[in-house]
């Protein structure tokens, strides 16, 4: 899992593996995250949080998409690490 913010934008950007054929972007369940799928699969490989900063100032964020376990346990770990929008 990779994290990358753009600044300017206040964007969070989150891999969660390299897409193994063409990705689709939709809308979550969540607003204002926006889903990276692979077309073939369905299989959510990446999301972006618009607004960040202004969204983990108000607690955790879901991403009801995301069953994998072990990715929700790395998510909330790593959720704890992230203050205001610096991610260490």
């Amino acid at each position: 899992m990779t994290f990358e913010h753009d600044e300017s934008a206040d964007v969070l950007w989150v891999s969660i593996s390299e897409p193994s054929s063409l990705c689709v972007y939709v809308e979550g369940q969540t607003p204002g995250v926006i889903l990276r799928i692979e077309e073939s699969t369905g299989v959510v490989c990446g999301f972006q949080i618009l607004v960040w900063s202004r969204r983990i100032s108000k607690g955790p964020i879901l991403i009801p998409e995301v069953t994998d376990t072990e990715f929700q346990e790395q998510w909330v770990k790593n959720l704890s690490l992230i203050r205001g929008n610096v991610i260490l």
